[in-house]
């Protein structure tokens, strides 16, 4: 029997690898007690008035979505105002699914897209996937994205500009300025993608505001998520926001049926539980400012954030061999190999007691390691 022939393309790609999750940890390991702190979920907690209104609405389970997804939108333009309109918006499994719908609408034929080589890996795979060509560019020596460099990596052949603030995995932002320059100097045809999905979580009055370029009608896309702020990881409601034109040709690209109506729902109503929202953000600003404090005091480098995650780079014994000694003592982090970054890990921001027990995992790990000898056999 002769063998199938796959898609050439999808060969190139290299799997995208998730974080471990507890079961897994709990599986391999025998463990307990795991506490994840590696995919930047909300410590919180889902929304409870999503929690009520999934509740509600899976009665209706065997129905397929019918206008669910046109009311998210209409809710949407009516939540963040500025003069959007249902028009203004796409609907997705998850943002990763309308970062999907973005590269198979715009790479074909060969086309190019430009990333820093330092963020949200997909923005490398997904080219590939679809026959073009991905341009990834080293970051700047503080980990923020070189924009002069990803202008100078723009072709005559480049379809997208791949761009992510705060950047996962930095948490660094994008300033207002700095976008506004590239934009004024990009060439008409090149759509800009501004992944927002932390947006939630920033605090600096410098960060750019992507939905204001989509009101000035530029070719940019904003995409969130309800994944984070909204604490509904599980659940896969994304969202893509740009001017009607752009939206129109992204349709094309949607599955049928591609978000289910219950999902739907719950992100709604999670737009309401607005003491939910302030909770969330108040507890991640003040969280997170203590998590970059501790990896500080161990002696590591810690970046400044404005996400929900904080990254320390130029680790000791590089990010796979601290992630796997933290997960021996039950906690689970990211190392940051497939972000670009072997010698660092990234640490989702958790509740006090939840970062406390890992900084306390951490320093018995440095402390240990400090103690052998140089020709002790640590890497």
């Amino acid at each position: 029997m002769s063998e199938p022939t796959p898609n050439p393309y999808l060969l190139q790609v290299p799997l995208y690898i998730a974080g471990k999750s507890p079961e897994e940890a709990r599986e391999a390991l025998g463990l307990n007690d795991v506490l994840k702190l590696a995919s930047n979920e909300n410590p919180l907690g889902p929304s409870p008035m999503a929690v009520a209104a999934l509740q509600g609405a899976l009665a209706e389970a065997h129905r397929y979505p019918g206008i669910a997804e046109r009311d998210l939108r209409r809710r949407l333009a009516i939540h963040l105002g500025r003069g959007l309109s249902e028009n203004h918006f796409i609907i997705g499994n998850g943002a990763t699914d309308v970062l999907r719908m973005i590269a198979q609408t715009f790479i074909f034929g060969g086309g190019e897209t430009v990333a820093c080589r330092v963020s949200f890996p997909l923005f490398g795979l997904l080219p590939t996937m679809f026959g073009g060509k991905p341009i990834l560019i080293d970051p700047a020596e503080d980990y923020s994205i070189d924009l002069d460099s990803v202008l100078g990596a723009v072709t005559q052949d480049t379809r997208i500009v791949w761009l992510c603030s705060p950047n996962n995995p930095t948490g660094i932002v994008l300033t207002a300025r700095s976008v506004e320059a590239l934009l004024a100097e990009l060439p008409q045809g090149v759509v800009v993608v501004m992944d927002e999905s932390y947006c939630d979580y920033v605090d600096d009055p410098s960060a750019v505001d992507a939905i204001e370029h989509v009101v000035r009608g530029r070719n940019l896309i904003a995409v969130r998520s309800f994944s984070k702020s909204a604490g509904l990881a599980n659940l896969r409601v994304g969202y893509g926001i740009a001017r009607p034109e752009l939206i129109e040709y992204l349709m094309h690209a949607v599955l049928p049926f591609n978000t289910g109506s219950p999902a739907i729902q719950a992100a709604i109503a999670s737009l309401d539980d607005l003491d939910y929202h302030n909770h969330s953000r108040q507890l991640i600003q003040e969280e997170r400012a203590f998590l970059f404090q501790g990896l500080t005091g161990l002696g590591l480098r810690a970046i400044a954030s404005q996400a929900n995650f904080v990254l320390a780079v130029g680790v000791p014994g590089g990010g796979q061999w601290l992630a796997d000694q933290l997960l021996q003592s039950g906690v689970i982090v990211r190392p940051m190999r497939d972000f670009g970054l072997p010698d660092a890990i990234r640490v989702s921001v958790g509740r006090r007691e939840q970062t406390e027990r890992f900084l306390a995992a951490l320093k018995g790990i440095l402390d240990t390691r400090r103690s052998i000898p140089p020709s002790g056999s640590l890497p």
